[in-house]
């Protein structure tokens, strides 16, 4: 069974580029032989990708292509596109796809090719455009145009990461069914749950963006650090806020910003922490999010304190959740946060690390995307 996953991710640099090997992985597990064709990490250098995606990529058995992609904003989606042009036809005239994968930024450069190679593809759909720059609103031109391409140029379903993002797509009269449900999942063999000893920890990693309104951390920290409790508070991750985070660590001893990790780091940091929080805008972009990052932490054992809307009220009531309202004082986050310090902190985590492996790993999340890969593949 061989499978084509075209993807707009750098492998190893792009902190949402766990997914695709993640996944990848799980579909391995399962028999598939996949490539991927993904953005090269340095455009002036063919094939080019961290040691740690080379590594992860050869340990799992796929195959790699590099594609340039502008690290400019606003030229990514218009280079990337040309060159998949160019090189696709290649791979896939040598490749003999069962099926393939195509993330929306690479719909228009890689529709015709597999149309006229009889390739049946579905396109996938990890996350509309965040941001709200000129370059956010270039993205949304592409995104539009991608959902336009795969309903009249040939694709046999989509594959939208949660049940919002395809309720509001079928909305907007550009989903193309039918609709296989790829939710975030986690590899929990990869973390090691906290053991909850030394100075209590509050931590956070992902995108550190103003999208994100993650300056919010700082404000709850303080209102903790008030208080008069011994604690820290370390973020981890990437974004047009982490500088801002960094010059502010610089004046809280509580505080620490470490900047990106690799995946394969970011077990260890989970590992350091007592609870998570996560205080996401209730912006329309994160009600149809998965959370990911909800389901390491779950995975790494971790109770945590999130915002009260929708991608994290679907994990459902669970003794390690507690929700606050968005608009609710800086003191009720702080609130939950003491109040989970205070709990039986190792309980609660032994709770959230048991449900994980029952319902946010790969192999469960997965499940469904195998089955339709099988199925279009006639076997």
């Amino acid at each position: 069974m061989k499978l084509l996953w075209v993807t707009a991710k750098r492998l190893g640099t792009d902190l949402a580029s766990t997914t695709q090997l993640a996944v990848t992985n799980s579909l391995t597990q399962r028999g598939w032989k996949v490539t991927i064709v993904a953005p090269q990490r340095n455009p002036s250098q063919d094939n080019s990708l961290t040691k740690e995606a080379e590594k992860e990529i050869s340990n799992g058995g796929h195959s790699f292509f590099g594609v340039k992609r502008s690290h400019k904003p606003g030229l990514g989606w218009l280079t990337f596109g040309r060159d998949l042009k160019k090189k696709l036809p290649a791979i896939v005239n040598d490749g003999d796809f069962d099926v393939a994968l195509v993330e929306w930024q690479a719909v228009a450069g890689s529709h015709k090719v597999l149309v006229q190679s009889n390739v049946p593809w579905l396109i996938v759909d990890r996350s509309p455009p965040v941001f709200r720059s000129l370059a956010g609103r270039l993205q949304w031109f592409e995104y539009r145009r991608a959902y336009k391409l795969a309903s009249t140029k040939g694709a046999v379903g989509s594959v939208p990461k949660s049940h919002a993002l395809a309720d509001w797509n079928r909305q907007h009269k550009r989903i193309v069914e039918p609709i296989i449900i790829l939710e975030a999942g986690v590899d929990v063999s990869m973390f090691k749950p906290s053991n909850f000893t030394g100075v209590p920890t509050i931590v956070h990693h992902g995108q550190l963006d103003q999208e994100r309104e993650i300056m919010r951390l700082v404000d709850i920290g303080s209102v903790i650090a008030a208080r008069g409790i011994d604690f820290k508070m370390r973020i981890a991750g990437t974004g047009n806020r982490l500088t801002e985070l960094q010059k502010t660590a610089t004046q809280h001893d509580w505080l620490e910003v470490l900047g990106p990790l690799p995946s394969d780091q970011i077990p260890e940091f989970l590992a350091t922490g007592h609870v998570a929080i996560f205080p996401l805008p209730d912006d329309e972009i994160w009600r149809l999010s998965s959370p990911l990052k909800v389901r390491e932490w779950a995975a790494a054992g971790l109770p945590m304190v999130l915002s009260n809307i929708t991608p994290h009220k679907s994990i459902g009531e669970k003794n390690w959740v507690r929700l606050v309202d968005v608009n609710a004082p800086f003191d009720d986050w702080a609130n939950q946060v003491e109040e989970l310090l205070k709990a039986d902190l190792v309980s609660i985590g032994r709770e959230a690390r048991n449900d994980a492996e029952r319902e946010f790993d790969w192999q469960q999340t997965t499940e469904s995307l195998h089955l339709k890969l099988t199925e279009l593949a006639g076997l």
